[in-house]
């Protein structure tokens, strides 16, 4: 025969329940996968920068004002340790993306993929991009345009990093590390962005954009590191539940604790 559970009995059930329910969502980050996401498929020597037909691997370009022509505004890699363009090198890896656009101004260009993993609901995304203010230099070796051309690279055309699902735009940085990359060296991009049970995307391919938006003085945008993490997170009705029930059980301890000390007096 079965014990009757008592009031107190089944308010704490009630909280264990709650919390469990909480705890068992955030657990399980996902790695989203993405094709080359360093741009190490790409093989060049070191200390050069390609910007030839096919680079970098996996990726398409990204080219609304079809300004790209593999001259003056070019997608490509480099692979900067022994260079001088970055002399720290690259932060994952042996390259980066090169995004050169010289000879259009506030005319965006850049790379873009769509990926297999499709959006989730109650999920949150976050994107992390290595961003590279490259510095002027000389080219060396197999270079495209071959050794000893001085780029002046100097100054910073600003970037944009765009997280999409069905061609849509869900999020952005849209430039925020711009004023505050050294020349040479790299810094990380960082936002997130979080789904709900009606985003209307859901079901839908995810896609990653990286673009330079030209502006003056500046001329290239680098690369690296791109990533992106998926965290299941509860719905904000799971997350009510579960406090309600804490703030239920948290109220009844302490009006018990009040009646004692009444009674006690």
């Amino acid at each position: 025969m079965m014990t009757p559970m008592t009031p107190k009995m089944i308010r704490i059930s009630l909280v264990a329940a709650a919390l469990g329910t909480l705890l068992a969502f955030p657990a399980t980050a996902q790695v989203v996968a993405i094709t080359n996401p360093s741009f190490e498929a790409d093989v060049i020597d070191s200390g050069t920068f390609r910007v030839d037909a096919g680079f970098p691997q996996g990726w398409a370009a990204y080219d609304p004002s079809s300004i790209l022509n593999g001259g003056a505004n070019s997608i490509g890699i480099i692979y900067p340790a022994g260079s001088e363009f970055f002399p720290g090198g690259a932060p994952d890896g042996n390259n980066a993306a090169i995004v050169y656009l010289a000879g259009s101004t506030d005319v965006e260009a850049g790379l873009q993929q769509t990926l297999s993993t499709l959006l989730l609901a109650n999920t949150r995304y976050t994107v992390s991009v290595g961003i590279g203010n490259i510095a002027s230099g000389t080219s060396t070796g197999t270079s495209s345009g071959g050794p000893g051309v001085f780029y002046d690279l100097s100054g910073f055309p600003g970037y944009r990093i765009d997280l999409l699902a069905g061609g849509v735009v869900l999020a952005s940085d849209n430039s925020t590390l711009s004023g505050t990359i050294p020349e040479g060296e790299f810094r990380t991009s960082s936002f997130v962005f979080d789904t709900t049970a009606v985003t209307p995307q859901i079901g839908q391919n995810l896609g990653i954009r990286l673009v330079n938006l030209a502006h003056s003085p500046g001329t290239e945008v680098d690369f690296d590191n791109v990533s992106i993490v998926a965290t299941p997170v509860p719905e904000p009705a799971t997350c009510g539940i579960a406090m309600s029930a804490i703030l239920a059980l948290a109220f009844t301890v302490k009006r018990k604790a009040s009646i004692s000390e009444w009674q006690g007096a």
